[in-house]
């Protein structure tokens, strides 16, 4: 068995508010995982994680304190099957263009790749869904091509059995990839495309997501990236936009964060980041409320 996990704590400043406060921003967690040989090339595989916030020790997801993954399943030479609370089998392609790895406060996927409908300091009303619960997923390698896929029951007032798919081919420097999700509401769905290409001295990265949501309104997305490695020190840069077609008119959110990380060692780092979010969804953009940053250490275990 192994135990794994990160503690993250950064002095913060959060967009859309003026608030400037020890945070933890990058989801702390702790995790178990583990396999046991059954022989013939199979093996049985667990793993249970939860999320906790570093600056006050609380576990986070309320009553869900698995609230991370928690999941059983059988590992094989054609893949592996596993039942539980986990991402869905989007997530990985949908995710993998932000050049800040969906950390801190100039993480790109949350306005453009999950889809973004509403302000940033109000409920994340968002197309993407994350994890699924009651959910079974397969995960396969062969060669170069990666694939994952999920299906899960229905929830809320849903009506639908959600399920997600993303593949993705690696040749060398370059990636592509692509993937689909619907959700237990009939109208949501979404669909995205991912690319990245490493030059060495600079990894290029972007995605394009259009899907719809619950009601039927249409809502698209892009985010473009790079980081530029430069010893122990990583500099990152970008920009995420979501569009919603509502029926009185578009209405739009922007970011652009900046980034630089310096790795202390191969498990931690500190790090400073900057963000400026724009545009008009939900009027949630107050005039003196637009930027944030933080300064902060990060440790994996």
């Amino acid at each position: 068995m192994t135990v794994y996990g990160k503690l993250d704590l950064a002095l913060a400043k959060t967009v859309a508010s003026k608030d400037k406060q020890v945070a933890d921003n990058n989801g702390s967690r702790i995790g178990f995982k583990g396999s046991e040989d059954l022989g013939n090339g199979m093996s049985a595989i667990f793993r249970i994680e939860s999320q906790i916030s570093a600056d006050t020790g609380a576990a986070q997801g309320g009553t869900t304190f698995w609230n991370r993954w928690s999941s059983v399943g059988l590992n094989t030479k054609f893949g592996s099957l596993q039942l539980g609370r986990m991402e869905s089998g989007a997530w990985d392609v949908v995710s993998s263009a932000d050049p800040f790895g969906g950390d801190t406060i100039a993480q790109l996927r949350d306005v453009g790749a999950t889809l973004r409908t509403s302000k940033f300091d109000a409920t994340q009303a968002l197309v993407d869904v994350r994890r699924l619960d009651n959910s079974v997923r397969y995960d396969g390698a062969f060669g170069a091509f990666k694939l994952s896929a999920s299906v899960a029951e229905t929830y809320g007032a849903g009506t639908e059995k959600p399920y997600a798919v993303g593949a993705s081919y690696t040749m060398g420097s370059l990636m592509v990839g692509g993937a689909y999700e619907a959700t237990t509401f009939e109208n949501q769905k979404m669909w995205t495309a991912v690319g990245s290409y490493d030059f060495g001295m600079a990894k290029l990265s972007g995605s394009y997501s259009d899907g719809k949501t619950i009601n039927d309104v249409d809502v698209k997305g892009f985010l473009v990236g790079v980081v530029v490695p430069y010893g122990a020190i990583n500099l990152k840069a970008g920009y995420a936009q979501s569009k919603v077609d509502f029926a009185a008119g578009s209405q739009t959110l922007k970011k652009a964060g900046l980034g630089v990380e310096y790795k202390l060692s191969k498990r931690t780092k500190i790090y400073a980041d900057y963000a400026r979010i724009g545009g008009d969804v939900g009027g949630s953009l107050a005039a003196d409320n637009k930027n944030g940053y933080d300064f902060g250490l990060s440790h994996s275990f």
